[in-house]
């Protein structure tokens, strides 16, 4: 994997930001507040690469093995990629925290890449999905939590 955001040069940094999330939130400071704010992004520019082998979320909607709904498969086929959504299947900031336990836990480099390969999942919805997606449950972890906000993942070949 070329380019300057590798595994090898993001994970010391996540590792870093996540002591400072940890001494913000003893100091007062909540994540709310912006404490986990780069360990958020750290992670999501991680999870990219790793997952995807993409240097761009965004690059997701051009990927035609793109993981996506009945929905956003249909806007595709019609050239209505102004409809596509690039959605976290797990929300942000819960994988967030869930990265940083493992870390805490004392997870060595390979296995933050394997949880990333096991649990990181972006999917395309279209807007109106996103809207019912994120009116049913915007922030919490569920094992279905597409299917729970009534999405209908598309099953052919892109």
């Amino acid at each position: 994997m070329s380019g300057k955001y590798t595994p090898e040069t993001l994970l010391p940094a996540l590792r870093l930001f996540i002591e400072a999330r940890n001494k913000a939130n003893a100091a007062g400071f909540p994540d709310n507040g912006g404490a986990i704010h780069s360990v958020e992004r750290i992670i999501d520019v991680l999870c990219i690469r790793v997952k995807y082998g993409l240097t761009h979320v965004n690059n997701l909607k051009k990927m035609p093995t793109a993981e996506c709904s009945i929905g956003a498969y249909e806007a595709r086929q019609r050239g209505d990629a102004h409809l596509l959504r690039i959605e976290h299947v797990m929300p942000q900031r819960a994988f967030a925290k869930k990265i940083i336990d493992i870390v805490e836990e004392g997870a060595t480099d390979e296995e933050i890449i394997a949880f990333i390969e096991q649990n990181y999942r972006l999917v395309l919805l279209n807007t109106e999905e996103t809207s019912m997606l994120n009116l049913k449950n915007r922030s919490r972890i569920s094992p279905d939590r597409l299917g729970e906000a009534g999405i209908v993942m598309y099953q052919g070949s892109a």
